[in-house]
């Protein structure tokens, strides 16, 4: 993989997830429903962009190591503070904002663990599920305005794919070989 800058077209796109998360968040605490309606516009164009630069960046052969950290990093940034809206207006219980604040954060360490001892970690499929739960929830919850059902289970999928990460970690490490990781250049 060739070193490339930060500021690629497929980091571009990652960034607007970062650029979104503060307008969403206002519009959610403001309640009224042309914002509801505005942040859901945002939301949908922030869930295309999670599965838009990844794929621009394969096609155009700009995937990159920075690409590869934030991107991760962008969705969490991203889920978090809307779930955090969610939490402030009392939509979910400030219980499962925790959970999956603390799985993101937890993850975060863990890429940096992975990436000193085994190299970069490649994205699982648990954590593709986690992903694509968080969305569908943020996104049914925005326009139905709640649906604890559905957060509760986006919760569960959180805690799944933290273990499921820590269990690749830990089964790499006991075994000295590098499941699903990539070699940074």
């Amino acid at each position: 993989m060739k070193p490339l800058g930060l500021w690629t077209l497929p980091n571009a796109i990652t960034w607007y997830r970062v650029a979104a998360a503060v307008p969403i968040i206002l519009l959610l605490v403001n309640g009224s429903n042309a914002a509801l309606w505005a942040a859901l516009g945002l939301m949908v164009i922030a869930e295309v962009s999670d599965g838009v630069d990844g794929w621009v960046a394969r096609r155009t052969g700009q995937v990159s190591a920075v690409g590869k950290i934030l991107d991760p990093m962008a969705d969490s940034l991203y889920r978090v503070s809307v779930f955090t809206a969610f939490a402030a207006n009392r939509w979910m219980p400030v219980w499962m904002l925790i959970v999956m604040a603390a799985r993101e954060i937890a993850q975060a360490h863990l890429r940096i663990v992975a990436e000193s001892h085994i190299g970069t970690m490649a994205a699982r499929w648990s954590g593709k599920i986690k992903a694509a739960a968080q969305g569908v929830s943020q996104l049914g919850i925005t326009f139905l305005f709640a649906f604890w059902l559905l957060l509760l289970v986006t919760t569960a999928l959180s805690v799944w794919s933290f273990l499921d990460y820590v269990w690749l970690i830990y089964s790499a490490r006991s075994a000295r070989k590098t499941v699903q990781f990539s070699k940074q250049p």
